[in-house]
């Protein structure tokens, strides 16, 4: 009986070593696999850094450029908003000589009916009841002024005071 654990044993210690063995052999190609890749010659490694300072020259270059339009864009259309409020300002300016000149005198109770939506005072007195949480048509009855010239200044100074 005592023969029969022994040779049981041995021969569980044979396998045992020959699963080891195995794994070894496993191990060892990987590692030799590895080394291969891993092994570069002072050249390659030398080409591949100057292969990727190239390129990342290259995306530099492709940035500084977009840049450089995005940039022109932007003054361009800076300039053509110039224009357009230099058109708008003088087409308000001509509509106000043309309204002064085609309408009568006003008299002091129509000047009183009707504030100048530009005003400070007018402007002052939309903002002061929005901020009382007044609606838009209570605001235009009360500084006497219409709906859309109210909806302009709250939007405008909604705009401004961001």
């Amino acid at each position: 009986m005592e023969q029969a654990n022994l040779q049981l044993w041995l021969t569980a210690q044979i396998a045992l070593e020959g699963v080891l063995i195995v794994f070894m052999v496993v191990f060892f190609l990987r590692l030799r696999r590895l080394k291969g890749s891993m092994t570069q010659t002072p050249e390659q490694v030398e080409t591949s850094i100057s292969r990727f300072i190239s390129e990342s020259e290259k995306l530099s270059e492709q940035f500084t450029n977009n840049l450089k339009e995005k940039k022109d864009l932007s003054l361009a259309l800076l300039l053509k908003l110039e224009r357009k409020i230099n058109e708008m300002n003088h087409l308000v300016q001509t509509a106000e000589e043309n309204s002064s000149n085609t309408r009568p005198a006003r008299t002091k109770s129509n000047s009183e009916s009707k504030e100048n939506p530009a005003s400070p005072k007018s402007r002052g007195l939309v903002l002061k009841l929005a901020g009382k949480g007044h609606t838009i048509e209570e605001i235009a009855r009360e500084a006497r002024l219409n709906r859309g010239e109210v909806e302009l200044i709250l939007d405008l100074d909604k705009q401004f005071s961001l």
